[in-house]
């Protein structure tokens, strides 16, 4: 007699529904520098807690500066209607 172990089965159920449905965008939480591509339409925060502008920056697009300085910024919110 076998026994399954129906926990492993939904563990693998639920990563592989995730990835199906997600497998397109990049993580919240990536990063990219002004200057570069942005990989993820949606909303970027600068990489700064002392900061809390926003921009929206569509995928494909150059990320923007601040002020006319380079900055890191980290994706917080995907752009659905953008995509």
């Amino acid at each position: 007699m076998m026994k399954i172990d129906s926990s492993n089965l939904t563990m693998a159920t639920v990563s592989a529904y995730s990835s199906q449905t997600n497998s397109s965008r990049s993580p919240l939480g990536i990063k990219r520098s002004s200057g570069n591509a942005c990989p993820q339409s949606g909303y970027w925060q600068i990489d700064n807690p002392a900061v809390t502008n926003v921009v929206n920056v569509k995928k494909g697009d150059t990320m923007p500066w601040q002020n006319g300085y380079p900055v890191n910024w980290k994706l917080i919110e995907y752009d659905l209607k953008n995509e």
